[in-house]
């Protein structure tokens, strides 16, 4: 998706962006429900895409192993169109100028459930645990940058926890998980 925004010179552009489906920060959505999906699929900028990438590779990973496949693409899915339903009613009482994109929301979401996933494993190491501690508390730094959705965020992670602690852990012996590399375990 991200190709089709530079195709058509959507990023950075909250027009370009509207087009393709983001979420207008104006508050209004004038039965267009779809962008509460549709807006995390897009990005502002480079980095924006960068950073969500880089929590899909350390989150996702524990996720799937711990969880399955399956379980990954429904609290990313659940998480992202969650902390769309936040934004929009963040900007019913607070209208702005502006959009809002991102995948943020859905990659919170894997963060939570890896959080819990590891916490509640006894097999998980420290060094593991306080990776992903560390990149929830780089990951809310930035979430108070100007322009940055702490809400989509907060709900993004909220949605995650809760997902995952209704998740019964299915078993490891499949290959070594996050917390092995990191742990210096193999």
């Amino acid at each position: 998706m991200f190709a089709v925004e530079l195709r058509t010179a959507a990023p950075g552009n909250d027009a370009g962006l509207l087009r393709l489906g983001a979420l207008p920060d104006s508050g209004g959505l004038h039965h267009q429900y779809w962008r509460l999906l549709t807006f995390g699929f897009l990005h502002s900028n480079l980095i924006h895409i960068v950073l969500n990438v880089a929590l899909l590779i350390i989150a996702g990973p524990v996720v799937e192993r711990r969880a399955g496949a399956w379980r990954v693409i429904l609290i990313f899915f659940a998480a992202s169109v969650a902390s769309g339903v936040g934004i929009f009613l963040k900007h019913q009482l607070w209208p702005s100028s502006g959009v809002s994109v991102g995948a943020s929301g859905g990659m919170f979401g894997l963060l939570a459930a890896a959080l819990v996933l590891v916490f509640r494993a006894r097999s998980a190491s420290r060094p593991a645990r306080a990776g992903l501690l560390l990149v929830l508390c780089v990951g809310l730094a930035y979430s108070l940058l100007p322009g940055v959705s702490m809400v989509g965020h907060v709900i993004g992670l909220a949605v995650g926890a809760m997902l995952a602690l209704a998740i019964h852990e299915r078993s490891t012996a499949e290959g070594p998980d996050f917390e092995d590399k990191v742990g210096g375990r193999r």
